[in-house]
């Protein structure tokens, strides 16, 4: 369903947060902003009217990858507990509020896949401020977060300044606030409406000797095989260096990230990247090693999206691996 949720993922599968976070702290009391893990994120917009919380990680799901993508208003708030609710979060949903934490507790149905542990913590000292943005366009109305995105009555004129989280993808709609004289008003802002410092990267000339599609291979006996397994993709990932993003088939679904940072690692054909925004805008450092340059071969190892230490072979190279489709897919169809 192309809900608010998906609306406000940018992409089919995974939203991608590259969080472009402004200086500054935040004022006492105002839970707002970006609070980050390894792997996980969770956004706080808090508003006069209504406070939304985004939600997104990666964990262990087999052989490949799971990711939470959730979008949530806040209902009934205590001193202790938020009760959430989100079109695509199914089952009930809370964030427990602790003196040094944030601890979002919920079914995982919906915008979790399979094996969600229940419960993920993020600590308040990592809290990052909103960016903010000045409004360009003449008017720029605030949307709601329900399935149909109904646009409000409230809205912002050109050069107001709003505090919003902006992602990579760059989708249609984003979760903005705009601090009035007596109250602050919570929703969602039209993109194209805002005028926002770009993010920082790293150069298209860096990434070069990385680019193209790179595909997974699989051990057998003595060389390795391209897996086709029935109900999913073959692992793979596309390094495009004019945007300094990272296209990642999972398996089951895919998403995309930024390279902010790159890094020369130990030895010959060795590098550190820093991804940004798989999982809730959150940084995973992932190590790129050139296991032999003529075959076209590398192995790339982090701890969320690339958490089991995969050999890739380039594009280009690929011929020289068989295809070795999964048996017994006729159940599949």
């Amino acid at each position: 369903m192309y809900n608010a949720a998906r609306r406000m993922m940018g992409i089919t599968c995974g939203v991608v947060w590259g969080w472009a976070l402004a200086a500054g702290a935040q004022s006492a009391g105002d839970p707002s902003g970006v609070y980050e893990k390894d792997g996980a994120g969770l956004v706080i917009v808090q508003g006069s009217n209504e406070t939304l919380v985004r939600y997104e990680a990666g964990f262990p799901q087999g052989e490949s990858v799971g990711t939470c993508d959730c979008a949530f208003v806040v209902g009934n708030k205590s001193a202790s507990r938020w009760t959430l609710s989100g079109a695509d979060a199914e089952g009930e949903w809370s964030l427990r509020v602790a003196p040094g934490s944030f601890v979002l507790e919920g079914s995982g149905q919906g915008c979790c896949g399979a094996g969600w542990p229940g419960s993920d913590t993020f600590s308040r000292a990592t809290a990052k401020p909103l960016t903010s943005c000045q409004v360009k366009g003449a008017r720029a109305v605030f949307h709601a977060s329900d399935a149909a995105n109904t646009a409000r009555k409230a809205y912002v004129v050109a050069g107001d300044k709003v505090e919003t989280v902006i992602p990579a993808s760059e989708p249609a709609l984003v979760p903005a606030r705009f601090k009035g004289p007596s109250k602050v008003t919570a929703g969602l802002l039209e993109r194209t409406q805002l005028e926002c410092a770009a993010p920082g990267g790293v150069k298209a000339e860096q990434l070069q000797p990385l680019a193209g599609t790179w595909i997974s291979l699989t051990k057998k006996g003595k060389g390795y095989v391209i897996s086709k397994p029935c109900s999913a993709e073959t692992p793979s990932f596309t390094v495009e260096p004019s945007t300094a993003q990272m296209e990642i088939q999972l398996g089951q679904e895919s998403t995309r990230v930024q390279v902010t940072k790159l890094t020369p690692g130990a030895g010959a054909g060795a590098w550190s990247l820093e991804l940004t925004g798989g999982n809730g805008g959150a940084r995973e450092q992932v190590e790129w090693k050139v296991t032999d340059a003529a075959k076209g071969l590398v192995t790339l190892r982090g701890s969320q999206l690339f958490a089991k230490s995969r050999v890739y072979v380039r594009g280009d190279k690929k011929s020289a691996y068989p295809v070795e489709a999964e048996k017994g897919c006729d159940e599949y169809e």
